[in-house]
């Protein structure tokens, strides 16, 4: 209790240092462990640009781009009139996209979204697993409607809650048992909307119309426990591994065992599968 008393105030310029640090690190292993490889969430990718049904003369905003997988698939759908713009904190992963997109109509652009400092109007936007993560998501979605065309449409994919993507939540659930206070107190989450709900009151809020939400199951294999563990602590832990190694071996040996315990029911063959749910939204700008 005294833990969660002593939770820092999440504050958001601090946050957005650590996550352009963190993903500069991670990047290589994000996109050629996942991301490029279409596993688990991934999949999703080729239904985002699906959904945004790209025309080849279409201008197109991708925010969070990453490493370029969605870019990198809508860049194939443009012809020489199309434009297609990635934004991304992350110069390394940026590096990435410049190195695998081989498109002239890609241009690869460090920026912080919440700041977006572009005067021009696009056909599209899209935005696969960023969302979540943006301090001020309504100024985001009510830029983003800004800058889009007076048809233009708006495609997001986010993960589903807590035990519908249980890769995060098997260990996380135990580090926030053990360890209350290991991010600050209002920090964005990778299940914040989860619930599909939320993200069409989010988008309807900023004024979107049309919004329409699927939900799509996919798996992911992450192999035994170990190697599990190991991936989760070097990939999606790497920004908090420092604090939780600070807390001394007994305390991530009591982790690992809660997570080991809670991978179980995904267990088979000493394998483990984890479903893993995410929802793709589309809306229109139409007044």
């Amino acid at each position: 209790m005294k833990q969660e008393e002593n939770r820092s105030i999440f504050e958001p310029i601090s946050y957005k240092i650590s996550t352009k640090a963190n993903w500069n690190t991670v990047a290589f292993e994000y996109h050629y462990n996942w991301a490029d490889q279409k596993i688990g969430p991934f999949k999703s990718t080729e239904e985002v640009v699906k959904t945004a049904n790209i025309q080849d003369d279409d201008k197109v905003l991708d925010i969070a781009c990453g490493t370029g997988v969605v870019s990198k698939e809508i860049s194939q759908l443009l012809g020489p009139n199309g434009l297609l713009i990635g934004i991304d904190l992350s110069r390394t992963a940026l590096n990435i996209a410049k190195k695998t997109i081989a498109s002239n109509q890609f241009n690869a652009i460090e920026m912080d979204v919440e700041n977006l400092g572009l005067k021009f109007k696009f056909d599209k936007v899209t935005c696969q697993y960023g969302l979540m993560f943006f301090p001020d998501c309504r100024k985001v979605i009510g830029t983003v409607r800004e800058l889009l065309d007076d048809k233009g449409m708006l495609v997001v994919a986010v993960h589903g809650l807590a035990d519908d993507v249980p890769y995060f939540s098997t260990i996380m659930k135990p580090i926030l048992e053990y360890i209350p206070d290991i991010r600050p107190k209002g920090s964005p989450t990778v299940h914040r909307f989860g619930n599909p709900d939320d993200l069409e009151k989010e988008l309807a809020g900023a004024g979107f119309s049309d919004i329409k939400i699927t939900r799509h199951d996919y798996s992911y294999e992450p192999g035994t426990f170990e190697e599990y563990w190991n991936d989760y602590m070097n990939s999606t832990a790497n920004s908090i591994r420092s604090k939780i190694e600070s807390r001394g071996k007994d305390v991530i040996d009591m982790i690992k065992n809660s997570a080991e315990k809670n991978a179980l029911k995904y267990t088979r063959d000493n394998n483990i599968t984890f479903p893993w749910t995410v929802f793709i939204a589309s809306c229109s700008n139409k007044t």
